[in-house]
């Protein structure tokens, strides 16, 4: 059966599966002469309580010997994580992701009191696991108990931003995730050490950056990390979006329309329902479900590459700016410079070459479906399988951000007329995706081998070109049979003599 205890006011249920586990860690650590302690989330999680798959062991003696006899004990797999700071890792196979263990820095006492939040600085000593004294099973020296209990975040100390920046972000993530609020002081904190968070690796940022931009409620994020001066600590090149006018057509300046976006995203994805909102006229079923999930590197997934791209789509408005004699405000060009800027905070931040890819890909077309849609009849045929050819993978990405940049742009003021007449154009090309798909898609009617034997060409670029005509013409209606298809590639060539 489950261990359950009581500290003061707090019950405290350790699962079975998770009490056996800490049962065979205790032995194990026994065997090697060592003393081992439950700490940190793992702890806090158990007093909320809320489901955790990972364990933070803390424990005397040596960290990397104990890891390497915990791995084969338990079937794992070892990963030093931080040797300088005796940080080892052990992926289990099943169940419980993995298991920390990191070497006790001095006393138990002195451990904790290095840690970064008070939640956080939590101990529970695994040969107490099973002790029916509540007093003595968990160890708080800074009033964390307390602050669970009042849903705070609440810094150990001053020293514990310095000792690491990271936890600025960090900070935010936790509140995101736990539904917790920073306490004041420790948001005074972090305004005056936000300039830290520039020291700190770019993996580290855009691992905690992008949990926080995954969470549900992004915008609200997003926001309080710029009231704390982070989001332009973590990508600078926002800093010039922010009080940047734009034409009457938006409700917002570019760094609030940046941010508010993220949230329209999140109404689109449908990661709530969508009720009375216009979001409803937006296609959605099991297809977009699995598309938007799909985990593109490293357990990101679209829809947070989609939330990205959002939050980038304008971040050269303000370098592009202009205003004309009578007053209009236009953009010139800040898709195809916002790529580019895109481009260099993707590899700054150590995204992968195919992250990149989509979310610069997303930034570059971002404007193109609303363009190609602005004709009464709607988009030609022909238009929008360039469309498609050029978005690439990133094609509904880009169809899903027009849909929430619109919606953005007129924030409160939406008028329910013209957006309807705007997303049923949208849905028009997001519609010739599902009659692509492989199901629905015929096969091609020519292929290179077809060009150099009837045409007597030699293999090469003009070859390829002649193909992207057929398939275009094809697209559009215009060649709908083997003969005239090669009869197009014919004049085309001779057009280019």
């Amino acid at each position: 059966m489950p261990n359950r205890q009581t500290v003061g006011a707090i019950a405290i249920r350790i699962p079975a599966e998770t009490l056996e586990l800490l049962t065979r860690l205790r032995a194990i650590l026994a065997a090697h002469g060592a003393e081992g302690f439950l700490v940190g989330g793992a702890v806090r999680d158990l007093v909320i309580p809320r489901a955790t798959a990972d364990i933070d062991v803390a424990a005397t003696g040596n960290a990397r010997q104990l890891a390497e006899a915990i791995a084969k004990a338990l079937q794992g797999h070892f990963v030093p994580l931080d040797e300088e700071r005796h940080v080892y890792r052990v992926v289990l196979s099943a169940g419980t992701n993995y298991i920390d263990l990191s070497a006790l820095q001095g006393t138990l006492r002195q451990d904790l009191l290095r840690r970064d939040f008070t939640i956080n600085a939590l101990a529970l000593p695994l040969e107490r696991i099973e002790a029916p004294d509540p007093a003595s099973r968990i160890v708080d020296p800074t009033g964390g108990l307390q602050d669970i209990a009042a849903r705070r975040i609440r810094l150990v100390s001053e020293q514990a931003l310095s000792d690491d920046p990271i936890r600025l972000l960090r900070a935010v993530r936790q509140a995101a995730e736990l539904d917790f609020v920073i306490d004041p002081g420790a948001e005074a904190t972090m305004r005056r050490e936000a300039h830290r968070i520039a020291g700190v690796s770019p993996e580290r940022v855009r691992d905690e950056f992008c949990r926080i931009l995954g969470h549900i409620g992004a915008a609200a994020r997003l926001q309080q990390l710029d009231d704390y001066r982070l989001l332009t600590a973590v990508i600078p090149e926002l800093e010039a979006s922010r009080d940047c006018g734009q034409p009457k057509e938006h409700y917002w300046d570019v760094l609030q329309h940046s941010m508010q976006i993220v949230g329209y995203v999140e109404h689109v994805a449908r990661l709530a329902p969508p009720g009375d909102s216009p979001v409803a006229d937006i296609p959605w079923n099991e297809t977009f479900i699995s598309y938007f999930t799909e985990k593109v590197s490293s357990g990101r997934s679209r829809l947070l590459l989609l939330k990205l791209s959002a939050l980038l789509h304008d971040v050269s408005k303000p370098a592009t700016k202009t205003i004309e004699p009578n007053g209009r405000i236009r953009f010139f060009g800040h898709p195809q410079t916002g790529a580019d800027v895109t481009r260099n905070i993707m590899e700054r931040l150590r995204f992968s070459n195919r992250e990149t890819r989509i979310v610069v890909s997303t930034v570059l077309e971002h404007l193109r479906p609303g363009l190609i849609s602005r004709e009464p009849q709607g988009p030609t045929k022909r238009a929008v399988y360039r469309f498609y050819r050029d978005a690439g993978e990133a094609a509904v990405d880009t169809l899903f951000l027009s849909y929430a940049d619109y919606l953005a742009a007129r924030g409160p003021l939406l008028e329910e007329q013209d957006w309807k007449q705007y997303s049923g154009r949208i849905s028009g090309i997001l519609e010739a995706w599902r009659q692509a798909s492989p199901e629905a898609k015929p096969p091609k009617l020519i292929d290179g081998h077809d060009l150099i034997e009837e045409l007597a060409l030699d293999p090469g670029p003009n070859v390829g070109a002649l193909l992207e005509a057929i398939y275009e013409a094809e697209a559009a209606g215009e060649v709908t049979t083997y003969d005239q298809a090669i009869a197009l590639a014919k004049r085309l060539r001779e057009q280019a003599r």
